[in-house]
């Protein structure tokens, strides 16, 4: 048979286990709703903004604040992908495939 005490040990730890769960689960509806508003805001940022050209050309915005528009100047430049590689902060395969993508593909 179960001792008093051990029968209230566990009652005591349901209850703390519900809590906590309770707990939780508002704090992840609270995280929810803040991405739904997020979700909102960016919808709204997005369809405000003119569509991209195509992929192969880069707005100049974007072209200066990422490492992987860099590396396509780069490419475009001529370097070997090891030297963009380093010089962008990305792995050797990102900037061979960079290569394989822009390098004979340079705008007119």
């Amino acid at each position: 048979m179960v001792g008093t005490g051990a029968l209230a040990w566990w009652v005591r730890s349901l209850h703390m286990a519900r809590r906590i769960d309770s707990a939780h689960l508002d704090g992840l509806q609270q995280q929810i709703v803040a991405l739904q508003k997020d979700l909102r805001y960016l919808a709204e940022q997005t369809s405000k903004r003119p569509a991209l050209p195509s992929a192969r050309v880069l707005p100049a915005e974007v072209a200066a604040s990422t490492p992987y528009a860099q590396a396509i100047e780069l490419v475009r430049q001529g370097l070997a992908a090891a030297e963009v590689a380093e010089r962008c902060g990305i792995s050797r395969s990102e900037a061979e495939l960079i290569i394989s993508l822009y390098r004979n593909n340079s705008p007119s």
